[in-house]
């Protein structure tokens, strides 16, 4: 069991990995009218909701840079109100480093994972397995939004 939610880890991870590569660094922070965020913050929202329900229910603390919570976290703050974005390099970094992370707690917690699957947690009410399972399929529906994102850049440089 815990290799196939270390190869599903990847998998996601990967995936929002790619979406960050972009022809024109300005794609990153870019949001058409009426959509909520951009690039970046789908890939920061991804690093977040992993630290939220894998990392610190296994490591027993956040491995987040200090307000990236009130950044990226569900109850993010507006994106047109934030100006600081992490540089793309920065993030991507911080989201391989976390994968690791994730592939050794996996490891190290193999057992207890599949013991206290069903065991809520303290503080989010999630059970640990499933709250790693919505953490997975949160950061795998966000990387619809980046496609999208990706391909209306696209055809706005072309007109």
């Amino acid at each position: 069991m815990i290799e196939a939610l270390s190869e599903l880890a990847r998998q996601v991870r990967e995936g929002t990995l790619q979406l960050l590569h972009v022809p024109d660094p300005a794609w990153l922070t870019w949001a058409p009218p009426g959509t909520s965020n951009h690039i970046l913050w789908h890939a920061g929202h991804a690093l977040w909701v992993q630290d939220a329900l894998c990392v610190q229910p296994l490591a027993g603390r956040s491995e987040l840079p200090s307000g990236w919570t009130e950044m990226f976290g569900q109850n993010s703050r507006p994106f047109a109100a934030t100006t600081d974005w992490p540089e793309e390099s920065r993030l991507r970094g911080l989201l391989e480093t976390q994968l690791n992370c994730i592939l050794d707690l996996l490891i190290e917690h193999g057992d207890t994972i599949v013991i206290n699957a069903d065991e809520p947690l303290p503080g989010s009410g999630w059970p640990l397995l499933a709250g790693m399972l919505h953490a997975w399929h949160d950061e795998a529906r966000h990387q619809g939004e980046m496609y999208l994102l990706h391909k209306l850049c696209r055809a706005a440089t072309r007109q």
